[in-house]
């Protein structure tokens, strides 16, 4: 692949994967309601298994990427901050925070060669999971996780 914007598209990738597994972690960590703990759980469980296979490609692919630390440790914090706020309210940040990385994912999916599709195609379908569930809890949706449990079976 070979765009302007494509080395940095990767680390966007790498940042959110360890900033929301750590955010989802904590946040597991620190709900007390079981249910809400089980979709914590689901949510982390998505972004580790996301977070792998980018590590996967990257090596695959002959390419470097340092570690996130600052957004590392942001995910703690913001983890802590996330558990402080309604549920809904959690969810509509949650939401927002997606759409941001959409437009990145998507130019990755539309830029890349044939042999990495498939992985790209994940990428974004994950990030339109997570986005689907926030929405879905917004509205109190039985199906919030379906999304989410399906990639989690891949």
């Amino acid at each position: 692949m070979n765009y302007p914007e494509y080395s940095s598209d990767l680390k966007h990738i790498y940042q959110s994967e360890v900033y929301g597994s750590n955010v989802f972690k904590i946040a597991m960590k620190l709900t007390n309601d079981p249910i809400k703990k089980e979709k914590w759980d689901l949510l982390y469980k998505l972004e580790v298994q996301t977070l792998k296979s980018f590590l996967e490609h990257i090596e695959s692919t002959h390419q470097r990427c340092t570690y996130p630390w600052f957004w590392s440790i942001r995910g703690y914090v913001d983890g802590v901050a996330i558990t402080l706020f309604p549920w809904k309210v959690s969810m509509k940040i949650l939401a927002k925070e997606t759409q941001s990385f959409t437009k990145i994912w998507k130019r990755l999916k539309t830029n890349c060669s044939p042999s990495d599709q498939g992985f790209f195609d994940y990428i974004y379908a994950h990030e339109k999971a997570i986005e689907a569930f926030a929405k879905m809890e917004i509205t109190d949706s039985e199906r919030s996780t379906i999304a989410i449990q399906s990639l989690l079976l891949r």
